[in-house]
């Protein structure tokens, strides 16, 4: 039985948010796949769940390339600075900020969403004006075709102080998903 929509979001939030939270990040052997039933050394991992869900897979590849800067703008992921500055108990979201050494490239904004319904028109902080770039959105349907698909784009933080920071942008966010934003370094 194939998992649905609701434990797939779950799922893969849960994996979101060990992936850009400070530490060393532990996977479950066959996490990446959806893999059921209780674990057991005498049962031997069923691999061909990694081919019905290859694009869970690709989440957890991109997830993992986001958290070692594969791409050069995510190097706050692996620093060890965390300020969680957003967190609204009502539509249960948490944001917090990565960093190692600070600036574009480095700085790493996560925005989590721990509940249902589509959140447009949220106002959110930001600690540097411009132009961030959406590196990461689990509710893509190129992960799964059960997902939302909210459409969430890069945002422009402008001088509008908000959640303790000196900037902040609107986005979409889409229920039990993870966006991830950083800027491209300045050269």
């Amino acid at each position: 039985e194939s998992p649905n929509r609701y434990a797939i979001k779950r799922s893969t939030l849960g994996t979101a948010l060990m992936l850009t939270s400070p530490g060393i990040p532990m996977l479950f052997q066959g996490q990446e796949f959806l893999r059921d039933k209780w674990f057991t050394d005498t049962r031997a991992i069923d691999w061909s769940r990694a081919d019905r869900y290859l694009g869970v897979v690709a989440m957890h590849r991109d997830l993992i390339n986001l958290r070692l800067n594969k791409n050069g703008s995510t190097e706050g992921l692996a620093g060890q600075n965390i300020d969680v500055f957003h967190v609204n108990d009502y539509d249960k979201v948490i944001a917090f900020r990565r960093w190692s050494i600070g600036g574009p490239g480095d700085e790493t904004v996560v925005i989590l969403c721990f509940s249902e319904g589509m959140k447009a028109g949220y106002r959110m902080g930001f600690p540097i004006a411009g132009e961030w770039k959406l590196r990461f959105n689990s509710d893509a349907q190129i992960y799964d075709a059960q997902l939302d698909g909210v459409l969430s784009v890069d945002v422009i933080a402008t001088e509008h102080p908000y959640d303790n920071q000196p900037f902040s942008g609107v986005l979409s966010l889409g229920a039990y998903s993870c966006l991830v934003y950083s800027q491209n370094k300045s050269f």
